[in-house]
């Protein structure tokens, strides 16, 4: 018994000194998990990509699978103005190739404005966006429902001392000529 309970307390001390450990916060660990989970839409008209199996097989070897998957007929391409609950406002200029989102903008607080680059994916219904900040002290992970209009989603941040920052967005957009 007291080999269980000793075995319990290192998998707990050793799970949280792992750099991918993020925490015990049932109410974060959920959000975190639905920022990279699927959604269904109901009538959302998806098209499959019809992607090269050599290159979908290679993504998904380097654990990037979130490119090989369905792309909505949505487009995605354009000047996105994106408003986070702390305050923060971010606008990108985002491209699309296939279900690959990358980009660049600003992220403006009331005291700095400074320039930021973007990458992500869609997955089912979801826009899901990394951005970083040119000062590199903070990583926004953003995930937008991309159903129906306002555009609405959560974010984390992950701060350069290891803590995190959560809320909610709102976002618009307009489309790329």
């Amino acid at each position: 018994m007291l080999l269980f309970v000793l075995s319990c307390l290192f998998s707990a001390a050793g799970a949280q000194s792992n750099p991918h450990y993020m925490t015990t916060d049932p109410a974060l660990s959920e959000m975190l998990t639905s920022i990279n989970m699927p959604r269904h839409t109901g009538n959302a008209s998806f098209a499959t990509v019809s992607a090269d199996p050599a290159i979908r097989e290679m993504l998904i070897s380097m654990d990037m699978p979130r490119y090989a998957g369905n792309v909505p007929v949505e487009i995605i391409s354009g000047s996105w103005q994106i408003g986070l609950s702390e305050g923060e406002n971010i606008h990108l200029t985002l491209q699309q190739s296939g279900s690959a989102i990358f980009g660049k903008g600003t992220i403006s607080t009331s005291t700095l404005s400074q320039e930021a680059f973007a990458s992500g994916s869609i997955s089912g219904s979801s826009l899901n966006l990394e951005v970083l900040p040119e000062n590199a002290t903070e990583l926004y992970a953003i995930s937008i429902d991309i159903t129906r209009l306002p555009y609405k989603g959560t974010y984390v941040v992950f701060l350069a001392d290891s803590s995190l920052q959560t809320g909610t967005i709102t976002a618009s957009m307009n489309a790329s000529a």
